[in-house]
């Protein structure tokens, strides 16, 4: 039986609203984009990893370091579609979606992401889910929530507080993070399908998914997380790369590489 060829897409593109530049924001020395690839090629489950993107900046900086970027359109919304693109010109069967502003994401977990993908072939897409431990984060518009049901698959996103606790009994908080893997062929159906209502008043991009109901299988990591949103956020990697022990050492890893 083929095994499946599983390849990491990484969108990053300049013009970001929130935090212009922010792939080659330097965090300890190093820009943001390449502490995401160098994660990213630390993990036994992924057997390429590229970088999608629309600026030469980018392109180049990617190639400097001795990684693979390709070159995408520059009207893209949505960083999904971006992928989409970069994966019609890529030998692969899933494509691993790691946002270039995860620069704490374990590369272990991808070993996780695409399991359901791998045991069960109706599953077309699965999406890493963190753990909020803290109330107050569900207030925070950078942060996308999310509920799950009961088999484990997500029901919806949302930017506002979700869910909303009227009765403190225990309910599980999750965010999602910018990881996520697709079917090659599931990546191109959703990339075709019109953006919705909803994904567009939230810009979350994977209410186009739950949206026209195709299942999302949530992996749950049970850890915080901290992506990189606002220039501000930046203090706070770099905090963890040196204070955390964990954090420390794969920081230790990719800059020997």
């Amino acid at each position: 039986m083929k095994k499946d060829k599983v390849v990491a897409i990484i969108p990053a593109r300049m013009g970001a609203s929130r935090f212009p530049g922010k792939p080659l924001a330097k965090i300890l020395g190093l820009p943001m984009i390449e502490h995401v690839r160098r994660r990213v090629e630390l993990s036994e489950a992924v057997d390429e990893v590229y970088v999608a993107t629309c600026d030469q900046e980018i392109y180049d900086v990617v190639a400097a370091h001795g990684g693979k970027p390709v070159m995408t359109r520059a009207d893209h919304e949505r960083c999904t579609d971006r992928v989409e693109e970069a994966a019609h010109g890529i030998d692969l069967d899933i494509a691993v979606v790691v946002q270039g502003d995860e620069p704490l994401f374990e590369p272990h977990i991808l070993e996780d992401l695409v399991a359901p993908l791998i045991a069960d072939p109706s599953i077309p897409c699965s999406n890493l889910i963190s753990v909020i431990r803290d109330e107050k984060d569900l207030l925070d518009e950078d942060i996308v929530k999310t509920v799950l049901d009961e088999a484990g698959f997500v029901m919806c996103y949302s930017r506002a507080p979700l869910p909303f606790l009227r009765v403190r009994q225990g309910c599980p908080m999750y965010r999602q993070t910018g990881v996520s893997a697709f079917r090659k062929s599931f990546l191109h159906t959703y990339s075709a399908l019109p953006p919705t209502a909803l994904e567009i008043a939230e810009s979350v991009d994977f209410l186009r998914i739950v949206g026209h109901r195709h299942p999302v299988k949530a992996v749950v990591y049970d850890a915080t997380t901290q992506g990189v949103d606002r220039p501000k956020d930046v203090a706070l990697v770099e905090a963890a790369l040196e204070k955390d022990p964990v954090q420390s050492e794969l920081f230790k890893r990719i800059s020997q590489s």
